[in-house]
């Protein structure tokens, strides 16, 4: 909390030492000088419900317990006993099992997670699991993502994932919202905080895990969680307006299109690519979504013959590959660019550019985002892929990309995908949570 500049006071309490990381060290919680706001329970199991208990006495009303069990002792109703005191006290509890809490506005961390400080951003992070919580992390440092907030919810005792749903569909720092789900432990619950977030058009994504029976047998040892049937859920997400990742990487990577990109009129995608081969996937790939791409309009193909020379083949996919060099290829990038946003046939656009030297790459991302303004005036989205590029190389070039709020991926996957999560929420939005 010290490292990413935590503002407010901290108390290290511990009976062992006098002071711990420059800050005096305190006996006990009744011993501070001042009731704290939160208290992170960070003991063996064997203490902790002895500690909740002097925190609620004390007055502290939020407490994050790490401990990955509570042992009570014989004859104590347990869990029930702590929350009914937590309750009548009015204090709330995440956890326990969890590896906390971040947000960023405030500087608060949470957690025992020993990072690189996140960026501040706009997408909230909510997962049932915290090593899936520490990928989520890992990976929006290195894609220079930023979130505004980042939950690891353990085993639920009080606090579920359909509170934080709520909290960061209320939050103004936030834009979207990735979940990591097991199981919903309260279905109303969930459902109320679902469309609590559709309504304040904060774009929900969830990778819910638990389809096979072995799945759902792991689950319940994992969180003790009961993950309940798969198609349920899915059938839920539908009605709900929620967007659904198949795998972590999607988890990540589709609220970026999400938070930043306008929603398109429709599934007809437009493709610009300097790769023969990438073409032909990014074709396969779109069908494979339900996406289409159609014939340019007559017009545009005349625009862009005039570019690229009567040689050219001038189709969708549209392949530059032999048409120009690293000097030529940013200006046409660019002119073929504007010229294809004006095509009717086309809602969506994913631009692929692949091997080129450095200083290329940083043209041709300060191209697209100009390209990109555009493209948000007259709501197309525009997905960039930069195929040869690397989060440990060219981490300059992603956090330039994060600046302009422009969602570059590092292959045509997850940008296709992205195409569809913006048309599925796209078509959500016009049908309303009653018609769907």
């Amino acid at each position: 909390m010290i490292q990413v500049g935590y503002r407010g006071r901290i108390y290290p309490v511990n009976p062992k030492h006098s002071m711990i990381s420059g800050l005096k060290c305190y006996e006990s919680i009744s011993s501070l000088p001042e009731v704290p706001q939160l208290a992170i329970i960070v003991i063996p199991s064997g203490g902790v419900k002895q500690v909740l208990s002097q925190c609620i006495k004390a007055g502290v009303k939020a407490s994050v317990v790490f401990t990955a069990e509570i042992r009570y002792e014989s004859g104590s109703e347990g869990e029930a006993a702590i929350l009914a005191e937590a309750s009548n006290n009015g204090m709330r509890i995440c956890g326990p099992n969890c590896e906390g809490a971040i947000y960023l506005k405030t500087g608060t961390w949470a957690t025992f997670l020993s990072h690189p400080s996140p960026l501040r951003g706009e997408i909230a992070f909510i997962t049932q699991s915290g090593g899936v919580g520490e990928f989520v992390m890992h990976k929006s440092w290195e894609r220079q993502l930023g979130i505004s907030g980042w939950v690891s919810s353990g085993n639920e005792m009080d606090f579920q994932v359909a509170d934080y749903i709520e909290y960061f569909a209320r939050d103004r720092e936030t834009k979207a919202i990735s979940v990591f789900l097991e199981a919903a432990r309260d279905g109303q619950k969930f459902i109320r905080a679902a469309r609590l977030a559709f309504n304040e058009q904060k774009p929900l994504v969830v990778l819910k895990v638990g389809k096979s029976e072995r799945a759902k047998a792991a689950a319940l040892t994992h969180t003790g969680a009961i993950a309940g049937k798969y198609g349920v859920y899915m059938g839920l997400f539908r009605q709900l307006g929620i967007v659904r990742a198949r795998n972590l990487q999607e988890l990540v990577e589709l609220p970026m299109a999400l938070a930043w990109e306008p929603l398109p009129a429709g599934k007809r995608v437009g493709v610009l690519t300097d790769s023969g081969g990438i073409a032909v996937l990014c074709a396969d790939l779109i069908a494979q979504e339900g996406l289409v791409i159609q014939d340019f309009e007559d017009e545009t193909k005349e625009r862009l013959t005039k570019i690229l020379g009567p040689n050219a083949k001038v189709v969708n996919p549209l392949d530059i590959t032999a048409l120009a060099g690293p000097k030529e290829i940013v200006d046409i990038l660019e002119s073929v660019g504007e010229s294809m946003l004006g095509d009717k046939t086309c809602d969506i656009f994913v631009f692929v550019v692949s091997y080129w030297p450095q200083h290329v790459y940083s043209e041709a991302l300060e191209a697209l985002g100009r390209l990109s303004k555009t493209a948000r005036s007259i709501s197309k989205p525009i997905l960039p892929v930069f195929t040869a590029i690397t989060p440990k190389t060219h981490s300059d070039l992603l956090a330039r990309a994060a600046e302009l709020k422009l969602p570059i991926y590092l292959s045509p996957e997850p940008a296709v995908a992205s195409a569809r999560a913006l048309f599925d929420y796209s078509e959500a939005r016009r049908q309303g949570l009653d018609n769907l």
